[in-house]
């Protein structure tokens, strides 16, 4: 498929949107279950077996054989329905909300926010939220992840092998938590609509790798969506200048073979003692623990990609000593250098 195709059945109306256009109402909220939340009734969705009320709603169905849909059992993505309404709800999955073309106004637990083109906006399960009707050139695509996919599945394949992901991860864990959702400003971002493109391809016209496509895909939205967020955080005015942390976290991976505590400090003009403070504060981790975890994670790319000698890793890791090595290896992956070589 290619984009021009995309795009034709992005915007092509679905019969359900013709209905809609010509002045029809939908109703199949009104048979859904309803709670109320802050003293106002929300809807209930059920998304774990998507009823027809549901896909009628949200799938897109340009024509036979062209529905955007996955076969992933904790991945689900649809085309929002035009010209009409979908009521305050709430369900049980984390949802992300991606603008293909135009605008689309949204009140998400009480605040609302007008979603541009290209941007995205996460939000968090049994978050109440609605959507106004979109016009004919606002195309917006939902995707419904199980929360716990999302957390201990793609975000955790990131934060394992990067202090500075899983410090950005664990702020958008937090910011999530608590304001219910997260609004990510990739409106000028080059990767993330060329990502969705493919993303949406591959979902109309399914390749014989499709699910392995589209959930790879997806982790590299997700992925990107990290450097998004790493831009806004670099916005923010309360750790711009009073708390180098982003940057200095950037500095140790990039030199932790040779750095020191001392010449980090020197290099961002504070305190070895804050810098112990402020990696601790916001990584959970002392500053050797983060040297260790480099150095092993280094050792461990060499052992598994190339054939130099351990004692040739030793020293291409930072090590000097390597019995020391040896043990801090042993510690972490509960087996010798040599024996983790043997099994790649």
């Amino acid at each position: 498929m290619n984009l021009a195709t995309l795009d034709h059945y992005l915007r092509e109306l679905s019969p359900s949107e013709q209905r809609y256009k010509a002045g029809h109402a939908y109703t199949g909220w009104d048979k859904m279950k309803r709670i109320k939340i802050d003293g106002r009734e929300c809807s209930v969705l059920k998304i774990d077996n998507l009823s027809p009320e549901y896909m009628e709603q949200k799938q897109h169905m340009p024509g036979s054989g062209s529905v955007m849909s996955t076969t992933l059992p904790s991945l689900s993505i649809k085309r929002n329905s035009r010209f009409n309404p979908v009521p305050e709800h709430i369900h049980t999955h984390i949802e992300i909300n991606y603008v293909y073309s135009g605008r689309c106004l949204q009140v998400v637990d009480g605040h609302p926010i007008t979603l541009e083109k290209n941007q995205l906006l996460l939000i968090d399960t049994n978050c109440p939220h609605s959507i106004a009707a979109l016009g004919e050139d606002d195309i917006m695509i939902s995707v419904l992840i199980n929360k716990d996919f999302l957390r201990d599945n793609v975000f955790t394949q990131f934060s394992k092998d990067s202090v500075l992901s899983h410090f950005f991860i664990n702020a958008i864990n937090e910011k999530t938590d608590h304001d219910h959702f997260l609004l990510f400003h990739s409106e000028n971002n080059r990767r993330i609509p060329l990502f969705f493109q493919e993303l949406f391809c591959e979902c109309y016209d399914p390749s014989v790798n499709s699910s392995d496509i589209i959930l790879h895909l997806f982790y590299t939205i997700m992925a990107e969506l990290i450097n998004v967020y790493e831009n806004e955080f670099a916005k923010d005015e309360r750790f711009e200048y009073n708390v180098p942390i982003v940057p200095m976290i950037r500095y140790i991976e990039k030199n932790f073979r040779t750095c020191t505590l001392e010449s980090v400090a020197d290099f961002f003009h504070i305190s070895p003692n804050y810098v112990s403070i402020l990696l601790k504060k916001y990584t959970d981790l002392t500053y050797m623990q983060m040297i260790q975890m480099q150095k092993l994670k280094y050792a461990e790319n060499l052992l598994k990609s190339t054939d130099f000698s351990i004692t040739e890793i030793t020293h291409m890791a930072g090590y000097k000593n390597v019995s020391f090595f040896y043990k801090k290896f042993q510690e972490k992956y509960h087996c010798s250098p040599a024996d983790y070589r043997g099994k790649r």
